[in-house]
């Protein structure tokens, strides 16, 4: 099984657990805290995922470190993840329960990139037309790739919208290689 199959049957259930109590919102805010400090100190994830440290020292460091979480459902699955040595998945995990999150919240994450950075005139039209298509309040993040010489590329919901000049530009060739062209006699 991928990781990230593996992480989505986990965050899946632990948003489910957090659901049926209605701590959503508390995990989440917990969740994020651990993977805040996870990223800032990478050596902690290595140890609970270290096989050959003893995995009583790291079922102690995981109580220490996690006492004073607002949810004690969050140090328990954490405690379970290293008990089931998947403890190597728990940054994967928390970004999927963060889609499960955002998916109960209405939001929707969004790529948009285009060949010049966006004026915010430009970037508001765009957002609010993404908006009026998913439906969704839309949390974007913006980049530009020079490469694809104007217009943007939007990535939302996993699907990929394609409106730039590049693109059309590679189409236009596609279809002009199709054409049979036939001399005269």
């Amino acid at each position: 099984m991928t990781g990230t199959r593996i992480a989505g049957k986990y965050a899946t259930a632990l948003f489910g657990l957090a659901r049926k109590s209605g701590i959503e919102q508390d995990v989440w805010n917990d969740l994020v805290v651990l993977r805040d400090a996870l990223v800032a100190q990478p050596r902690f994830l290595g140890f609970l995922a270290a096989p050959q440290v003893p995995d009583e020292d790291k079922l102690n460091l995981v109580r220490v470190v996690l006492k004073d979480v607002s949810q004690t459902i969050v140090r328990d699955f954490v405690l379970f993840l290293v008990d089931k040595a998947r403890a190597d998945h728990l940054l994967e995990i928390i970004r999927v329960f963060g889609q499960k999150w955002d998916e109960a919240q209405g939001i929707v994450e969004a790529t948009i990139t285009s060949a010049v950075p966006l004026t915010g005139q430009e970037r508001d039209r765009i957002v609010r037309r993404l908006e009026s298509i998913s439906g969704k309040k839309v949390r974007y993040r913006l980049e530009t790739d020079p490469r694809i010489l104007g217009g943007v590329v939007v990535i939302i919901g996993g699907e990929i919208i394609d409106h730039s000049v590049h693109h059309d530009l590679t189409r236009l060739r596609d279809q002009l290689r199709a054409i049979k062209v036939h001399e005269a006699a």
